[in-house]
């Protein structure tokens, strides 16, 4: 089987000041919008700690949102 894809290529974490290898790459406007700071545009790569971060992150973000419309 061919590897064909950045993070198989061992492309490393977007995220500033991080030099770990990227497990997952996600679009930075969602990256942004979980206020995460990344150094790219179009894709962003995230190692494995950052991307269990910005899960929580875009958790939180989404119950928030839920809840918003959910009393009205």
């Amino acid at each position: 089987m061919i590897d064909v894809g950045k993070i198989a290529k061992g492309t490393s974490c977007s995220v500033a000041g991080c030099d770990e290898s990227a497990v997952r790459s996600l679009s930075s406007e969602q990256m942004r919008g979980a206020g995460m700071s990344v150094d790219s545009r179009g894709r962003s790569y995230l190692c494995r700690e950052h991307y269990k971060e910005l899960k929580k992150k875009l958790r939180k973000k989404r119950e928030l949102e839920l809840r918003r419309y959910s009393l009205r």
